[in-house]
């Protein structure tokens, strides 16, 4: 019995060590941050570029109702589908891509909150996306800070997968609230100092 008290508190001591290096959240080169229900803490990634740029801001509005609908963008590609249900009285929205090289776009009212979730639809026949036979390494990223997207990344701060439809040529992500949002690379997530953080950052 004397032998067995040091040996288990010598067992639980080891038990303790391991579980606070396995809490370990430091991040690793090689690997985005770590993202739960597809929230982060915002991070600079990649965004597809057009091949041809916007001059200008683009915008389109529509009153949405409970039956549903939807907003167009033809100059950027860009479709935004509101199924029935998503909200339940009329009100007034307004998209608009944002001038640059950046597939992004400004969403408002911001802040508001769907029942049903919203679905936007993007033409990649004038992004980079087509060029590399239909690069499907994008996701939906939502952003507050347009000031990057000039450079072609931006800060996100939650993460939408998307599905690709080849025949069409789209790329479609659902939304369930309103503000920036951007088609981004999946795992080309960079540090604040710029450093590349994962694999798969290309523009």
């Amino acid at each position: 019995m004397s032998t067995s008290v040091p040996r288990a508190v010598a067992v639980f001591a080891a038990l303790c060590v391991s579980a606070a290096s396995c809490s370990d959240t430091t991040l690793q080169p090689d690997r985005a941050p770590a993202a739960r229900g597809g929230l982060l803490t915002g991070v600079l990634t990649a965004v597809l570029q057009r091949t041809v740029p916007l001059s200008r801001d683009y915008s389109a509005s529509a009153t949405i109702g409970s039956g549903g609908g939807s907003i167009r963008i033809p100059e950027a590609g860009f479709t935004i589908t509101f199924p029935a249900g998503a909200v339940s009285a009329p009100t007034a929205m307004r998209a608009t891509a944002i001038a640059g090289s950046s597939v992004a776009y400004r969403l408002e009212p911001h802040g508001l909150v769907f029942a049903k979730p919203a679905v936007i639809t993007q033409d990649l026949s004038l992004t980079a996306a087509l060029g590399r036979l239909l690069d499907t390494g994008y996701q939906g990223g939502y952003f507050t800070d347009e000031s990057t997207l000039s450079s072609g990344v931006v800060s996100v701060l939650e993460t939408r997968p998307a599905s690709f439809d080849l025949l069409r040529l789209q790329m479609s992500f659902s939304v369930t609230h309103f503000s920036g949002y951007a088609a981004t690379r999946k795992g080309g997530y960079m540090s604040s100092s710029g450093d590349r953080m994962g694999t798969g950052f290309r523009r």
